[in-house]
């Protein structure tokens, strides 16, 4: 859940952390074996020095005929070492800090009972071996005190440089595991920009990865689906585009037909029938136009010369031909140049102007102007605005709004917004819609300049 996030950075953290746990196990196998080992070299070390110093002193004490308390430790010191010596029951200290009560129980009872033997205690914070020799010689028993400092500050070192050579092996890894995550995903990118492209109208792009036999399967796959969807697509477009076409002349004929029978007089009630024929044999053509200008688009067969416009003045004037009565924020007279296809942002400011009508009742604000240099096209109305979760999807084809139409305006074909959002991703921009403040929808068009596209 709070892992890393992206496939190249989860790939990166597995190597690190495989790195990490190899190094670990590596290193602790390694410690292990030089404690180990170090340990026993000491020990023994350990024993045959306290053993020597035994026999010294076993020989110091054999050459007197009697032995005092003062040759005892006359001869303990002798022998350079913190050494303790047991005769007949009493103890004798070389060192006032080292003495019986410091000597484990166990190795004093296993060294009594004539064993030769190691223990490793520590004394006020300080390591010590301890060695306890017996001397049958002379009924005595010899235990010293041998300093572990050096044994356990050679550990540490090495603790130190196997956990730093693990910290070391675990960055590598990391940046090993992103640098081949780099190599190991390129055709993920390869994939991601063939479906862009796809999405962006260029049916005919395919997917390509080499001599990768790990990576034809997928590519393979992802071709007969292109494959699929562009004759698909194309399917639909043709339907859309012969449908369209054909229903223009009879549409063309029953419109004549009605103009030609209310000329010829007739009834109250042939009338009203005739009125109701008209306007959905209007509506009829105005989607079918609505159609093959889709149909168009998707083709690519649509308008693609660009020319620099005063879009002031080609928003009045559409607003004047649509009878709205729309505030102005730009000054009057104000130029405000922008680079586009005229004839294809014309129908965009109409189509907007026509959705405020019919579903608002009317345009109440219009607004152009260049927000870093990019143009931009405000059309506010005051109507029951646009629900959240229909923000996106009204800009789909053949989707209508659930708000009501305003005034004497019927419900559209529910193609208008779908045209303006082709229309303005031809030239490189994006619209969306939003709450106004106040109440009510606004709609926003932005377009970038040539540069930036």
């Amino acid at each position: 859940m709070f892992g890393p996030r992206g496939l190249r950075a989860r790939t990166a953290t597995g190597f690190a952390l495989s790195a990490l746990g190899l190094s670990l196990l590596l290193a602790l196998a390694t410690y292990q074996l030089a404690r180990w080992y170090l340990l026993e070299q000491r020990q023994r070390l350990a024993v045959r020095q306290a053993g020597l110093h035994a026999q010294v002193l076993s020989g110091q004490l054999a050459s007197s005929a009697t032995t005092s308390d003062e040759q005892v430790l006359a001869a303990l010191a002798q022998t350079r070492g913190r050494a303790v010596l047991a005769v007949d029951g009493t103890w004798y200290s070389a060192v006032v800090d080292l003495d019986e009560s410091r000597i484990p129980s166990g190795l004093i009872e296993g060294t009594l009972a004539g064993e030769a033997l190691i223990q490793r205690t520590r004394i006020g914070g300080t390591p010590y071996f301890v060695v306890g020799v017996p001397i049958p010689a002379q009924e005595a028993h010899y235990f010293e005190f041998l300093p572990a400092e050096e044994y356990e500050r050679t550990l540490r070192t090495l603790a130190i440089v196997l956990t730093s050579a693990a910290s070391v092996t675990t960055l590598i890894g990391g940046v090993a595991g992103f640098g081949m995550s780099r190599r190991v995903l390129r055709p993920l990118h390869s994939v991601a920009s063939t479906a862009q492209a796809m999405s962006e109208g260029q049916l005919d792009r395919r997917l390509s990865v080499g001599d990768d036999r790990d990576l034809e399967p997928v590519a393979e796959a992802f071709n007969n689906m292109a494959e699929s969807l562009e004759q698909r697509i194309a399917r639909e477009q043709r339907f859309t585009a012969d449908v369209s076409h054909e229903l223009r002349t009879p549409l063309t004929a029953m419109s004549a037909a009605v103009a030609l029978a209310r000329r010829s007089g007739s009834s109250e009630r042939t009338a009203m029938a005739l009125d109701i024929v008209a306007e959905q044999a209007e509506h009829l053509q105005e989607l079918t136009l609505e159609l093959l200008e889709l149909a168009r688009v998707d083709a690519g067969v649509v308008e693609g010369d660009r020319e620099l416009v005063d879009i002031a003045e080609l928003v009045e004037r559409q607003a004047a031909l649509h009878d709205v009565s729309a505030a102005f924020a730009n000054s009057p007279g104000i130029p405000v140049v922008h680079e586009v296809n005229p004839v294809r942002f014309g129908r965009v400011v109409a189509n907007l102007l026509e959705n405020a009508a019919r579903y608002a009742g009317g345009a109440t604000r219009i607004e152009c102007r260049h927000v870093g240099g990019r143009l931009r096209l405000v059309v506010d109305d005051e109507g029951p605005g646009v629900p959240a979760d229909e923000k996106v999807s009204i800009f789909g084809r053949f989707h209508r709004g659930a708000s009501v139409a305003g005034g004497e305006h019927p419900k559209g074909t529910g193609l208008g917004l779908s045209l303006v959002d082709e229309y303005v991703r031809l030239d490189g921009g994006r619209v969306w819609v939003e709450d106004r403040p106040g109440g009510g929808a606004r709609f926003v068009v932005e377009i970038p300049a040539q540069r930036d596209r």
